[in-house]
């Protein structure tokens, strides 16, 4: 078993999400905080106001791209605007300890009369709707509150009053939103110190190595699908990283950090933009240097879960090389343990047997190549390698994992 405060990696999530929007940022929290204060204000339970902030941070988990991304700010309304929440109430539905908010997701831009005939209970109907307003305002706050005041904004808001949104939950949102303080607190630096009160005072729960899967899976699959070339790099990652580790007999604690770090080595890239993933050809040095940050972003996103330390060091390093030419860090020789080394090999090899926008998927043998070529420069480590060629077909079968549906 396995002790995590669920506060925590909720909170990390979405700050994995935020780097999709690379300069908009904590999205999730500020729909968390302001569908939270309404809650609260109009009298719901204290259940009702938790399943809020635990639904209004993961709320646009189904957003990937830059290109979604853009959508979700730059519109207020749109046409398949419904595909990222079908999306994120999936990938939910998957997740033991998250499946509970799958509904709140998939209805978080729903008309509130088509949302009326869905079928939901009168309290996740009401609660996903204050998700979708709160989640507008946002996107109206971005653009127009220096110019126009609260005022403006519940002006564009209440248009919508009875057609996007419920008339009650817009009357208890003019309500609240007319005070200054409820925007100010908004920004980057009140939000933080807003979040560390729920954060502390959310309790450790024991779960299994299946549910902490799950929630890395979900994870995974949320940076996998960046783009149509990575689709289960992640998931074949791990698998790859786990067959190595077994083989080079690290213990069952030791196999399950090292599958997780697999799952999530990659979730800095959330932050890179769709272009620089997709390029064809040779990165810019710019490009490369935004390219670089991934590893280091994904550490500090794992570190703001308790317990995910050494998850967040492995993840790190995946880049790391033994002539200490690598990155983030320039780690040398030693400093880089097995594990670390077990991923780096498993990254590279996962990648040249796939598809890439720059080339076709590699034979094995060539792949094999490259990676012997590499332990040659004194990059990889030669046992994981040799490991990895005593069974080049399996390899290969573990590395193709099927990207999940």
């Amino acid at each position: 078993m396995h002790e995590i405060v669920l506060e925590e990696v909720a909170y990390a999530l979405a700050s994995a999400l935020d780097l999709v929007g690379i300069d908009d940022v904590q999205h999730g929290q500020r729909v968390a905080l302001m569908a939270a204060d309404c809650a609260r204000h109009g009298g719901w339970s204290a259940a009702r106001c938790q399943e809020l902030m635990f639904g209004g941070l993961l709320h646009d988990c189904g957003v990937s791209t830059t290109l979604q991304h853009h959508r979700l700010v730059a519109e207020l309304d749109w046409e398949g605007s419904q595909a990222h929440a079908e999306r994120g109430a999936e990938l939910l539905s998957r997740v033991p300890l998250l499946a509970h908010l799958a509904p709140l997701v998939r209805y978080h831009h729903t008309h509130w009369p088509q949302l009326q005939q869905a079928g939901l209970p009168e309290a996740q109907a009401l609660a996903t709707n204050l998700i979708y307003l709160v989640d507008r305002a946002d996107v109206l706050r971005a653009k127009h509150f220096y110019q126009e005041g609260q005022e403006g904004i519940l002006r564009r808001l209440t248009q919508h009053s009875g057609s996007f949104f419920c008339p009650e939950l817009m009357a208890l949102f003019c309500q609240v939103a007319a005070s200054d303080a409820f925007w100010f607190q908004l920004e980057p630096w009140v939000l933080e110190d807003k979040f560390q009160p729920w954060l502390q005072q959310g309790r450790r729960q024991a779960v299994s190595f299946a549910s902490l899967k799950s929630l890395g899976q979900m994870f995974a699959d949320v940076v996998d699908a960046k783009s149509p070339y990575t689709a289960s790099h992640s998931r074949g990652v791990a698998a790859l990283s786990l067959w190595l580790g077994e083989r080079l007999a690290l213990s069952a604690r030791e196999l399950e950090i090292l599958e997780l770090a697999g799952l999530l080595h990659d979730l800095g890239k959330l932050r890179v933009e769709d272009g620089i993933l997709a390029k064809p050809g040779p990165l810019s040095e710019l490009e490369w240097r935004y390219m670089r940050q991934h590893s280091f972003d994904s550490a500090q996103v794992l570190k703001r879960v308790s317990g995910f330390g050494e998850i967040a060091t492995l993840a790190a390093m995946h880049h790391e090389t033994l002539d200490g030419l690598g990155y983030p860090y320039r780690l040398k020789g030693a400093a880089i343990p097995l594990a670390a080394r077990i991923i780096a090999v498993a990254d590279i090899f996962q990648a040249l047997v796939q598809d890439r926008p720059y080339r076709a998927a590699m034979p094995a043998g060539d792949a094999l190549a490259q990676l012997q070529h590499r332990v040659q420069q004194q990059k990889l480590d030669r046992r994981v390698v040799a490991c990895l060629a005593q069974d080049l077909p399996l390899a290969v079968e573990i590395a193709s994992q099927p990207a999940a549906g």
